[in-house]
């Protein structure tokens, strides 16, 4: 019987193009919200995945950066390449451009297409579900606030974005992490992979742990990668006066009756998370060489033709769920 090939695998090339074997797709909260119609700018019907590994499997006759048979991760955000902010680093602006899964289809598909620049190699020591969900995002918002050595950081919220970041703080010396949140199992988890105090926002008072663990002045940095009206006066109210905020959790919903006083009051730097597109060989480097640990995040593997069960995990946060990734 004669092979059915799908048309993205049969495309011709365009000179600095990549042809992917999609091998793994994360599956992500963000990807929930635009199931429920977030995002109006994401316009239905659309293929999901913007956490995506594979296998090189031809590229354009222009292309240097990767050769068929490589294993790579790739960043979903897509830009011109020519306007002023991709010529500055900052391609998650290009107005003319996208990012797969969101305003362009995604990975959950066996074949596709990517520019050679937004490919980048994993070592065979990370396996392709790991590569999947290898994203420099929070490493690169937390870079840019500059953690200071002896600083105490706090982490609101211990979902994937979260227990990386609690990894990530240690790595850039911070003194001590906290990590907050109201999942028993997944504080438990953040534990195993090093933090200082996992805090049970629902049996402890978050205000006075942190003052118990800064004598009395609050975290140095709070990121918050919970997203929630609760986290985000949380994080303006744990900080130190002359502190740093990151905001980092998607908030889909406008927060009501969001006080910003204390950030005049507390003359507080508070950071967006939507940062350029960069520091991903530091990643690969960091996870290569077991300093940060991917693994023990990825609680449940699924093939795609199981997705809608897949998302139903993520939504509904069961079987102690933390991480799942798909298999087209």
């Amino acid at each position: 019987m004669e092979e059915v090939r799908s048309p993205q695998e049969e495309r011709s090339l365009g000179a600095s193009e990549v042809l992917l074997r999609v091998m793994a797709v994360g599956v992500c909260r963000t990807d929930i919200h635009i199931m429920d119609g977030r995002f109006p700018q994401v316009k239905p019907p659309r293929v999901l995945g913007h956490e995506i590994a594979g296998i090189v499997k031809r590229v354009g006759k222009e292309v240097r950066r990767a050769e068929p048979g490589w294993r790579v991760t790739c960043d979903s955000v897509v830009g011109c390449g020519r306007c002023y902010f991709c010529r500055a680093g900052s391609r998650q602006f290009c107005t003319t451009g996208y990012e797969m899964g969101f305003t362009h289809d995604g990975g959950c598909q066996e074949w596709l297409i990517v520019p050679e620049e937004n490919v980048y190699p994993v070592g065979d020591t990370i396996s392709m579900e790991e590569a999947a969900i290898l994203d420099m995002e929070v490493y690169a918002a937390l870079k840019k606030s500059e953690i200071r050595t002896g600083d105490v950081v706090l982490i609101e919220g211990p979902g994937p974005a979260g227990l990386v970041a609690s990894q990530i703080a240690r790595i850039l010396r911070a003194r001590r992490v906290l990590l907050s949140g109201d999942s028993e199992r997944r504080l438990e988890t953040g534990k195993l992979l090093g933090v200082d105090r996992a805090i049970h926002i629902r049996k402890e008072d978050l205000g006075k742990a942190v003052r118990e663990e800064t004598e009395g002045r609050g975290a140095d940095l709070v990121m918050d990668c919970a997203g929630t009206a609760e986290s985000f006066r949380q994080a303006l109210e744990t900080v130190a006066p002359g502190g740093k905020v990151v905001l980092y959790g998607i908030y889909p919903d406008p927060l009501p009756q969001a006080s910003v006083l204390p950030v005049i009051l507390k003359n507080l730097v508070v950071y967006g998370a939507l940062s350029d597109r960069k520091y991903w060989d530091e990643v690969i480097a960091l996870v290569e060489a077991g300093r940060l640990n991917l693994k023990r995040l990825i609680t449940h593997i699924f093939p795609l033709d199981e997705a809608a069960e897949a998302y139903a995990y993520t939504r509904d946060g069961r079987d102690g769920v933390v991480k799942v990734v798909l298999q087209p």
